[in-house]
Parts: structure tokens; sequence; C-alpha cells
């Protein structure tokens, strides 16, 4: 007779996750995860997502959100300085991290736009996984520092990067004309 956790290892054993690089080919079960994220948390809704036009107000999306999303997704993905890393389940999305280089500043920095993990899957270190891939990404390129921006009311991403290593170091305003 098998244990209870021989049971276990083997129904774990049925699922292959994987992290790969984003492809087209994902584009829209992409879109569809970050409708679901987005739509079911507008607490992740940050200064990106208003000047992409993917979100109206800190708590509203706009109408064509999923299109404006799209294309903000297509010139990132276009940008040879930025990478798109897919965590899937079964050839399904579970979590993504976008970031790249900017050399607008002194020095090289990096900058994670976007990371997220499906509601169901948190708590199992995909995050953490996709936030070290990023980072070690920029490692490997003698990039030394690394920022990202949050929604203001976030606050379980921001005890997640805190978690991390991160540290505030300001706070954005906006004055809508």
């Amino acid at each position: 007779s098998t244990s209870r956790r021989q049971r276990q290892m083997c129904i774990r054993d049925r699922f292959t996750r994987m992290i790969t690089t984003y492809s087209i080919d994902y584009r829209t079960q992409l879109c569809e995860f970050f409708s679901r994220i987005i739509e079911s948390h507008k607490a992740y809704i940050s200064h990106g997502e208003l000047q992409m036009g993917i979100a109206l107000d800190s708590n509203e999306l706009a109408p064509n959100y999923k299109e404006m999303w799209l294309n903000y997704l297509d010139r990132q993905v276009e940008n040879p300085d930025n990478i798109l890393l897919l965590y899937l389940e079964n050839g399904i999305i579970i979590g993504f991290v976008l970031f790249g280089i900017t050399n607008d500043g002194a020095k090289p920095y990096g900058i994670i736009f976007d990371l997220s993990v499906d509601p169901a899957y948190r708590g199992k270190r995909i995050g953490q996984e996709l936030l070290q891939r990023a980072t070690e990404s920029f490692r490997d390129k003698g990039i030394q520092d690394c920022y990202l921006e949050s929604g203001v009311n976030n606050h379980s991403a921001h005890q997640f990067f805190e978690h991390h290593g991160f540290k505030q170091v300001s706070d954005i305003f906006r004055l809508k004309l």
C-alpha cells in the first residue's frame, strides 16, 4: 500500500511546471490571464496602467483595456532590452514577469514592469522564482539597481517586494487636467 505522501507526490508529478520565454503563441492567453488578475484585483492598477490607457482611474479599467494592454504588451516585447517570462503549468499561464533595462539614468538600471501570479498559486514560490530570474538577469548584465512600481493599495505586493529586499523610494502623484 502506498503512503499518503507517495500518493501526493504522484499527483504533483502529473503537473508540468516550467518557466519559458514569451512567444506570440501565448499573446491571447496572456491577455486573458492579465484580465482576470486586474478585473478581480483593481489594487493592481498603478500609474503604468493609467499612462498606457489601460485604466481610467486607480480602480476603473478603460472600456477597451484589453486592446490597450495588448498594444502595451506588443511594444514591450518588441524592445530587445526587455524580457517576458511565463510560468506555465501544463501549458497554462499561472504567472509572468516582464522586465528590462533602461539607459536614461546616470547608469543603466533594471525595471520590473509587471509581475503577477494567479491567486490560486500564490504562496508556492512562483513569484519568488520569477523575481529571481529577473534580478539574476540584471546582475548578469552588471545592473546594480532595479525599480518597480505598484498600485497604492496593492499591499500584498508591497509586502512581497519588501520581503525580497525592495525599499520604497517615492510616491507618485497625478493631476487630471
